[in-house]
């Protein structure tokens, strides 16, 4: 790299360390503000507890295109629907701001015309906090 490369680097690097003031992913909170995050300036993020996956048929292990996923958390009175797409991916929107107590009875319903309903409520405590888990379901076919 050439000496006015690196300059421009430092340049774009001293820009960014200026005007962010902190990270703190355990509290879910990122604020992005050169006077400083107490003051209540800059930009807050809050990061929801929000799923995602592939939905299969547990037969054949082909993707499950519109199969209704549904997101709770009592403890909150809170509840989420989501499709999957055509390739049998989902998204949830997520659970906005969690907290440790927010968890308490959380579940993940998967159910399909055709399909037995699948309910999934064992989730480890590492899931009880904002972030993005993967949960694939496998549903079986009805008789």
């Amino acid at each position: 790299m050439s000496r006015p490369r690196y300059a421009l680097l430092f340049l774009g690097l001293s820009w960014l360390g200026a005007t962010a003031c902190g990270v703190d992913l355990t509290g879910a909170e990122l604020c992005l503000h050169s006077e400083g995050c107490e003051r209540g300036g800059g930009w807050n993020f809050s990061i929801p507890l929000s799923f995602s996956g592939l939905v299969t048929s547990a037969v054949t292990g082909e993707s499950l295109p519109g199969v209704t996923v549904r997101f709770d958390a009592p403890a909150r009175s809170w509840t989420e629907t989501a499709l999957t797409d055509s390739t049998g991916l989902y998204v949830t929107k997520g659970l906005p701001s969690p907290m440790p107590g927010d968890c308490t009875g959380l579940s993940l319903s998967f159910g399909a015309q055709g399909y037995e309903p699948l309910r999934v409520t064992d989730f480890p405590s590492l899931i009880c906090g904002p972030g993005y888990p993967r949960l694939n379901a496998r549903l079986t076919p009805t008789p």
